[in-house]
């Protein structure tokens, strides 16, 4: 067949598309000439853009560009999300299904692990069992945001402090919440209330004892507190501090080898706090308060009901 010019050649149409087997002229010799015309297909020429030929001097092209998608083909993807560093893998990012080379594609090395930047999910992250570390101080939940597992447990821990800021915390529904160890309820002028139909206690409970440095009690410094005189006493309940159903046990030491007497009274109202008559024979009563015996202690007990603090004494301990 006599050769043609290009421009004699026929175009395969609209309606054909380009084969992998489509020939293509060359000219093959030394750069100073003479030149043979050999054939090459069009899948060894795209082969040769893209990977050279290292005997032949090598190509590959040191850039692409253009107005189409770009696909990979490759019939099998190998996963290295968990063993890339960066070094020994790179970060592109293409659809398993079809190789097409996304937007945000990219090459970088990321600080242990992936680097996501600044990312907004648009659907459900699943970290598959994996652990979240180094979160920042806060994490803020839009409304109807949470925290769920169906584990078994879900743990948060912390050396220090794990610390909720809400005005309302509910722990549980409807179920019990169960607490193993310490716990303690306080804040720098905690005044804590637990409510419920009844609160059952199997084991200890005991009170933080107070040391009274005058005569007047703070009922909000405990339940249980004590006191030691040398004189005639009054001691007033500092007004405002008995809480309706609050009990308070006293002591009261005589450190003298004198009796003393010694009455209470809530704020300037000596009448609210009573004690049960006294008979004759008792000796050193004011107000059917029983005094204290040299060198002896008295345990008085008072419990705020209504308008009244009533009170009650058990005399003459030697302590």
């Amino acid at each position: 067949m006599a050769n043609k010019k290009i421009s004699q050649l026929v175009g395969i149409g609209t309606s054909s598309t380009v084969s992998g087997t489509f020939l293509l002229p060359v000219g093959v010799g030394p750069t100073a000439g003479q030149y043979t015309t050999n054939k090459i297909t069009v899948s060894e020429l795209a082969s040769y853009l893209f990977t050279g030929d290292s005997v032949g001097g090598g190509y590959p092209a040191p850039a692409l560009s253009g107005q189409s998608n770009v696909y990979f083909n490759n019939p099998s993807w190998e996963d290295t999300t968990a063993a890339a560093d960066g070094s020994n893998y790179a970060y592109v990012m293409v659809k398993v299904n079809n190789g097409l080379l996304t937007t945000g594609s990219g090459i970088g090395k990321p600080v242990g692990g992936d680097n996501l930047g600044n990312h907004t999910a648009t659907q459900t992250l699943n970290i598959q069992n994996n652990i979240i570390e180094n979160v920042g101080e806060i994490i803020n939940f839009n409304d109807g945001g949470n925290i769920n597992s169906t584990s078994s447990l879900l743990s948060f821990e912390h050396p220090t402090k794990i610390q909720f800021d809400a005005p309302t915390i509910q722990l549980g529904v409807s179920d019990n919440v169960t607490v193993n160890g310490s716990f303690s309820a306080r804040s720098a002028d905690f005044a804590g209330t637990i409510t419920g139909d009844a609160l059952e206690v199997q084991g200890a409970s005991y009170h933080n004892v107070t040391a009274l440095t005058s005569n007047v009690i703070d009922w909000s410094n405990g339940n249980i507190q004590y006191r030691t005189i040398s004189s005639n006493t009054v001691m007033e309940f500092d007004a405002g501090t008995p809480q309706q159903g609050q009990t308070l046990t006293l002591y009261v030491k005589n450190s003298d080898t004198n009796p003393y007497t010694i009455y209470f009274k809530s704020g300037a109202n000596t009448g609210n706090v009573l004690f049960p008559p006294m008979p004759e024979s008792v000796k050193h009563v004011v107000n059917s308060t029983p005094g204290i015996s040299g060198g002896k202690t008295n345990v008085y007990t008072f419990v705020n009901i209504h308008t009244g603090i009533f009170g009650s004494s058990v005399t003459g301990y030697n302590y």
